[in-house]
């Protein structure tokens, strides 16, 4: 069983963030999956790690995006991206740190991250992008 399956009300309405999201939660079901199944350390950072890369890269993109379509709130939505990324980030260090003991908790805080900000935050530019695609 996945921690997350993809649905149409997570859809922004732009291909290409669409993509990265639903790549974002095949990644969070990884590392869920690697939790799950009591994983070992060097499988958990490796996904993880993946993860944060992804996520870094999707940031990044999405940004752009906003950028180019002259999005009124960007300086707000890079905010956001910048505080979820250090939340990541410091959940990839504590479980460096601390080993399995935060397993639980972060899967529980990627499935909330993912769908708080797609749906919250992310739902905020969607028809604004949308109205500025050529």
């Amino acid at each position: 069983m996945l921690l997350i399956k993809w649905r149409n009300s997570y859809s922004v309405g732009i291909d290409q963030i669409d993509t990265e999201h639903k790549k974002l939660v095949e990644l969070i079901n990884e590392v869920f999956m690697v939790v799950r199944d009591k994983g070992d350390e060097q499988t958990l950072n490796r996904a993880v790690e993946e993860l944060v890369a992804y996520t870094r890269y999707h940031f990044s993109a999405e940004e752009s995006a906003m950028e180019q379509a002259g999005y009124p709130d960007l300086d707000e939505h890079r905010k956001e991206h910048q505080r979820l990324e250090n939340e990541v980030v410091d959940f990839h260090q504590r479980l460096q740190e601390e080993g399995g003991e935060i397993r639980i908790d972060l899967y529980h805080f990627l499935r909330d991250w993912l769908i708080h900000h797609i749906i919250e935050c992310d739902m905020r530019y969607s028809s604004y992008l949308a109205q500025q695609a050529p």
